[in-house]
């Protein structure tokens, strides 16, 4: 009598059970310690600490717009707070690049949005130090490339054949080299 056994086959489900679950503990514990930081920020209202605490967990996160009202909450008590500063500028970033990519999916990114979101575009590229590109100023201004190489090697070529009539003119090619 022959036993047949089956391979156990691991599912998917149990592998990415760990997984969902380290990210809800993980949400819990900072859901967990925003409330606590709330507490102290109410307890001590010139403070900006908590703040800043509140924003790295926000940012980190990925929730943009949460980080974004906690940093200027920190630039209340600090405005010159660099870390807020960078966060309300990199947050606003990515709230507008999703905003505009929805937009995109749905087809709506056209007219004075589309010319709006380009004029931003430039504004951010100068203020990053970046050399705006015009497509149409670089085709007009593109200078026309001469290829002086070029013609020296073929003034080469013509000059080292010789003439048919160096050559023997007898319809022997080879004549030259016997």
């Amino acid at each position: 009598m022959t036993c047949l056994t089956l391979p156990l086959v691991a599912s998917a489900a149990p592998a990415a059970a760990p997984v969902v679950a380290d990210t809800t503990q993980k949400n819990a514990v900072a859901d967990q310690e925003i409330k606590v930081l709330k507490d102290v920020a109410q307890a001590r209202p010139t403070e900006k600490t908590p703040w800043l605490r509140m924003t790295q967990i926000k940012y980190d996160a990925g929730s943009y717009g949460d980080a974004l009202a906690y940093a200027s909450e920190v630039l209340q008590r600090d405005p010159a707070d660099k870390y807020a500063r960078g966060i309300v500028a990199l947050s606003s970033l990515r709230l507008s690049i999703k905003a505009l990519n929805d937009l995109s999916a749905q087809s709506d990114l056209n007219g004075t949005v589309m010319t709006d979101a380009q004029s931003q575009t430039k504004l951010l590229r100068e203020s990053l130090g970046e050399t705006v590109v015009d497509p149409a100023a670089v085709a007009e201004a593109k200078p026309k490339v001469s290829h002086p190489i070029r013609r020296k090697a073929v003034r080469a070529a013509k000059a080292a054949t010789p003439a048919p009539a160096e050559a023997g003119g007898d319809a022997k090619p080879f004549g030259a080299l016997q």
